[in-house]
Parts: structure tokens; sequence; C-alpha cells
């Protein structure tokens, strides 16, 4: 019985979607699942030697709402919305849905084509941020930040 839950875990790890972390155009990361997002949270293995010999952590986590605990990670607080926009536009691809944060701030989602959304943040009226967020065969595939120039994209050379 060990033997069989040690397989299916293996096989469900090697079809599970990979995702790289970019900064600037520079890989962080790999996040090895999006199931954390239930969680309003992305945990990323640090894969850039550089990074990691800077920050002295093996992942980083990026977070909205409650700080997760984990040992040797570095944290960034989501004052964006960001994995609320990606959360909301996986869950639902509203068509055009704004989502009041408080009484200065504002995110706005739009997915007027089947593949491609659009988000939108506002703080005290002004327009701070925008990204996209694709999706490919009906599965996320990528987010893209412009402001910051973040971007989560589904590593599709294998490598894990």
């Amino acid at each position: 019985m060990k033997k069989l839950f040690l397989i299916l875990f293996l096989v469900t790890f090697l079809f599970s979607d990979i995702y790289d972390i970019k900064y600037k155009g520079i890989t962080l990361g790999k996040i090895d699942s999006l199931s954390t997002l239930k969680d309003d949270y992305l945990k990323a293995r640090v894969t850039n030697s550089i990074v990691k010999f800077i920050m002295r952590k093996d992942f980083f986590i990026f977070y909205a709402g409650k700080k997760p605990n984990f040992p040797k990670t570095k944290y960034k607080k989501d004052s964006k919305k960001i994995i609320y926009a990606l959360k909301r536009t996986i869950e639902a691809k509203p068509y055009d849905e704004t989502f009041i944060i408080d009484d200065k701030r504002k995110i706005n989602i739009k997915c007027f084509q089947k593949n491609l959304c659009t988000f939108d943040y506002f703080s005290k009226g002004e327009h701070s941020a925008s990204g996209i967020i694709e999706f490919k065969n009906g599965k996320f595939y990528k987010l893209y930040e412009k402001k910051s120039s973040l971007e989560i994209v589904k590593n599709e050379k294998g490598d894990k």
C-alpha cells in the first residue's frame, strides 16, 4: 500500500505544473504548485544562486492576508492584491469586476477574451499598476505585472 501511495505521489509531481517566477527578466525561483493560492500565498523555491546567496534563504513567499510561517523563507506582502487578481481570474474569469480593497484602493479585473485577462490597481484614485493574465488550453499560463516587471509563467522546458 505504501508503494502505491509513493507511485501516485511521484506521478502527480511529475505531471504537476511548475511555474517560474521572474523579476525584470531574471528567474528568481520556481513555484511547484498553485494550490497555495487557496490560502492567499505563493511559495517559490529560490533557484537563482546569486539571489540565494544574497537572501540566505531557500524559499520566498508572496502573501496576502495572514503571513504563513516556514523556516528559511523570505516574505513579501502583496500590497497590490496581485494574488487576489490571479486567484479570482483562475476561479471565474470575470467579465468586468471591481474589488474594493479599502476606501483608498481597488483592483479591476477584466476578461474580454477567452485566454486573456487584465487587471488594474488603483490607489488614492490614481492608476498604480496593471498587468495581464494569460491562459493556454483553459489553464493558467502567465501573469505579468507591468510596473514591477513581475512575471509568473508556466515552465514548459520540463526542468523541475
